[in-house]
């Protein structure tokens, strides 16, 4: 499409990384901001990279050249060790994700993704008399999200580069499902845009709608430098990101890296006092390696610790401040 002075395009699947995509956090899209232990988008992959565009499914629209109905499907697991102490707070978390582009505008210029998404998060703590009357806020909470994301390029007619955006809103419910108030719908999205600098560095702003209690918005950006084809960093905040990829791995397409991440998420609970809005917020550094397996599928594990963590209320309680974990994070996308 060209309008007076741009040249609009969009590239979906193609280019993909071969690094998977971040976990998103709660509350965020399943390709995330990886908000999270996700954000915007699981585990680590290139903020600035497509989703993978894999054959793990057969169903396809638009004939034997068409566009793959199942673009992305992913499984990710995270947990984080309760410790010890009355402070102590453990987590297991589940999160599942799927995008699939639009029938309609899959053949379009401007393609877009309808991302889905559910995310089932078990807490385990603080016990005893620590929250007092607010214990009940550790109790289990879901996620259920329906996204929608689109990737175009502005070409300037002087520029030597595009300018790649990134643009995702999502609605979904977050809570334990037990009562459903305004506060139950949130909206976690983002908005990025992206330049190439030169050959190998690359910048990029944006902002993340988290929608949580102690944050609504977060700035994001930083630059991506990348040397040579075995060196990535990613210098962006919240999560900036190394990542080294091996001469003759053991695994195909073997990456390892160190990032960190702000995790957490947002839901409603309903207690004996009424319904109340909580957060669990944490900073993570993380170690791990990911490889790209059979039928083109994408696993990664990582190890590390959680920090600053604490459980935020909207009212009442205020924050409550939790021991330092050790997590673990697992995923496989196909």
């Amino acid at each position: 499409m060209n309008v007076p002075g741009f040249i609009v395009y969009a590239q979906v699947g193609a280019g993909s990384s071969t690094l998977p995509p971040p976990p998103a956090p709660p509350g965020s899209s399943a390709l995330a901001i990886q908000d999270p232990y996700q954000a915007p988008a699981s585990s680590g992959g290139p903020l600035l990279k497509n989703p993978p565009s894999n054959s793990f499914n057969s169903l396809s629209f638009g004939g034997e050249d068409g566009i793959k109905f199942i673009q992305n499907l992913g499984l990710d697991v995270t947990w984080i060790a309760s410790g010890s102490g009355e402070k102590k707070m453990g987590l297991f978390r589940f999160d599942v994700c799927l995008d699939m582009p639009l029938p309609y505008f899959a053949r379009q210029e401007n393609a877009l993704f309808f991302e889905p998404r559910f995310a089932m998060n078990l807490f385990n703590g603080p016990k005893g008399n620590v929250l007092g009357s607010y214990e009940s806020f550790t109790s289990n909470e879901f996620d259920f999200s329906l996204g929608l994301r689109w990737l175009p390029k502005f070409q300037l007619n002087k520029m030597a580069t595009p300018l790649d955006f990134d643009f995702f809103f999502s609605v979904g419910v977050y809570g334990d499902f037990k009562d459903f108030t305004s506060r139950t719908f949130r909206f976690p999205s983002w908005a990025y845009l992206s330049l190439d600098v030169t050959n190998n560095i690359k910048a990029k702003i944006g902002v993340w709608v988290l929608d949580r209690v102690r944050y609504t918005l977060l700035p994001s950006g930083g630059v991506i430098w990348t040397p040579n084809d075995r060196w990535e960093f990613q210098i962006l905040f919240p999560n900036p990101r190394i990542t080294y990829r091996p001469v003759n791995a053991v695994l195909k397409d073997m990456s390892l890296f160190a990032r960190g991440e702000y995790g957490g998420g947002s839901w409603t609970v309903k207690t004996d006092e009424g319904t109340f809005r909580k957060d669990y917020n944490d900073y993570r550094v993380l170690f791990g390696f990911d490889w790209r397996g059979p039928a083109n599928g994408i696993g990664f594990f990582e190890f590390g610790g959680s920090f600053a963590r604490e459980l935020y209320f909207n009212k009442g309680a205020g924050s409550y401040r939790l021991n330092p974990g050790f997590i673990l994070q697992a995923g496989l996308h196909f």
